[in-house]
């Protein structure tokens, strides 16, 4: 399969930065922003109208517009089928028939059918109405209620998903060798895959969204990681958690095995330079031909080398590396503690002006123990 994202053999164009990817955003991107007003919360003039879409545009992550648009597309289509067309504010009996026929039609969970109600009271304040008050509302959380009982008789599927132990990470390792991929093609994988399972780091937060532009505000570039001393310092500028201050990863050097994090870093920087790709405010996991390693891109990989180690209908995929490092401590009770598997590799803002690099030491002792876990299991 193609590592460098498919396309047009021989492009060369390099990826560019595009704020319009931007978490927060005030430009028009999804059709939920069609139900804002202006003029139904006061604004009389085309300036001033501006200015409000603009900052309600701006007022929740690309991702959260995303979730409420499922929400509403899901409303549209219930209208549709039950051919029943609602006036607003929506009526308590909108909001009741919504959530049983998300639950008795689309077979959804109690969780998503209040995720898409959530997207109703939102789609209220676009257009600057009072939303029923559902908690308030006993026929509606007894819907609720019963969806989830009902839901206690049904058999849980079991996860798909695998993690990704150290074992795995070593034949990964060995498989991407084998490829006759270029060399930084290689070093993309390997880095990224070394980075998040070391870091126990969401893949989202460290590879670009798409193959030919990146979000220069929240995307991570080589000016976000530091590599004084040792070790190297990640700096997540926009983290799913949504701190303002962003979120830092620690790496460590890991002898022994060939996959050490900080190594294969500092190959990337050094093969890209060599090549002649633009660094430092460009994106860190970028292929030869100037395209980015997205999400999507990296599943597709992790699918392809590890086809015949996922078996029928368990995945392997970017979100099995988070749980690689902790779940090796939590078999070794008698090396770290559950604070130590709760706190590694993620530190926010505050935590970090605490604790400042004279603490690094503190820091590599969790790593001394983690290193210890990891070499148990081979």
């Amino acid at each position: 399969m193609s590592v460098t994202g498919g396309g047009t053999p021989g492009f060369t164009a390099q990826s560019k930065p595009d704020l319009r990817l931007a978490k927060y955003s005030g430009e028009a991107r999804f059709g939920l922003q069609n139900l804002i007003d202006p003029e139904a919360i006061g604004c009389n003039t085309a300036a001033a109208s501006e200015q409000l879409l603009s900052l309600v545009r701006a007022s929740v992550a690309a991702s959260t517009w995303r979730k409420y648009e499922s929400g509403w597309r899901a409303f549209c289509n219930f209208e549709l089928d039950s051919e029943m067309y609602y006036e607003w504010p929506l009526p308590p009996e909108a909001f009741r028939g919504f959530a049983v026929w998300c639950f008795a039609t689309k077979n959804l969970q109690p969780t998503t059918i209040k995720a898409y109600v959530s997207a109703l009271k939102f789609a209220h304040q676009l257009k600057g109405l009072q939303a029923h008050d559902t908690k308030n509302d006993p026929i509606y959380q007894l819907i609720i209620t019963g969806a989830r009982n009902l839901g206690f008789l049904q058999v849980p599927k079991p996860s798909l998903r695998r993690v990704v132990t150290f074992p795995l990470l070593l034949t990964l390792g060995h498989r991407i060798a084998d490829t006759n991929w270029n060399p930084i093609a290689k070093q993309v994988i390997w880095s990224a895959a070394t980075t998040a399972f070391f870091s126990s780091a969401r893949l989202g937060e460290l590879l670009a969204t798409t193959p030919t532009a990146f979000d220069p505000v929240a995307d991570l570039t080589w000016s976000d990681i530091d590599f004084s001393g040792s070790s190297v310092l990640i700096h997540l500028k926009v983290p799913k958690s949504g701190d303002k201050e962003g979120e830092f990863l620690d790496l460590f050097p890991f002898d022994g095995y060939n996959c050490c994090p900080v190594k294969a870093l500092k190959a990337l920087w050094l093969k890209q330079s060599a090549a002649g790709l633009p660094v430092q405010n460009d994106p860190v996991f970028r292929f030869e031909s100037g395209r980015n390693l997205t999400p999507r891109h990296f599943n597709e990989i992790l699918a392809s080398l590890l086809a015949d180690i996922c078996g029928e209908g368990s995945v392997i995929s970017c979100h099995s590396f988070r749980a690689g490092v902790p779940s090796t401590l939590s078999t070794f009770p008698e090396l770290a503690t559950s604070d130590d598997i709760k706190g590694w590799g993620r530190w926010n803002s505050e935590c970090y002006n605490r604790y400042t690099r004279l603490r690094l030491d503190q820091r590599e002792k969790i790593f001394s123990k983690i290193a210890d876990a990891l070499r148990s299991v081979v």
